[in-house]
């Protein structure tokens, strides 16, 4: 499957405003510039990644597909692929929850 033409992939591997976010293993602020993907954090130096635009991951049914797609092609690193995937679990563990929440009619 090719997502070349996904309008939410370019988010995932293009280049990116500056941007700044917390690292999740000690809280220092990492800055991303332009076309960074990922980058050490200065405190301690763990390789931290930009936090990636919601739209796609968290509405698009072939997110994991895409994802796989994306590792195999080499166009994001498994550490990476990895953090997304965290997200779509998320996703899902969420919409289990809101699901079995509804009254059955």
């Amino acid at each position: 499957m090719s997502f070349r033409n996904c309008p939410g992939v370019s988010g995932l591997i293009g280049p990116a405003k500056i941007t700044t976010r917390n690292c999740p293993a000690c809280g220092e602020e990492v800055e991303f510039f332009s076309d960074e993907t990922a980058t050490r954090c200065p405190g301690c130096g763990r390789l931290v990644h930009q936090e990636p635009s919601p739209t796609c991951i968290s509405w698009c049914d072939f997110a994991d597909k895409c994802l796989t797609d994306l590792q195999e092609g080499g166009r994001i690193p498994p550490s990476r692929a990895e953090e997304l995937r965290r997200m779509l679990k998320k996703k899902a563990d969420t919409k289990k929850t809101y699901t079995t929440g509804l009254p059955q009619y």
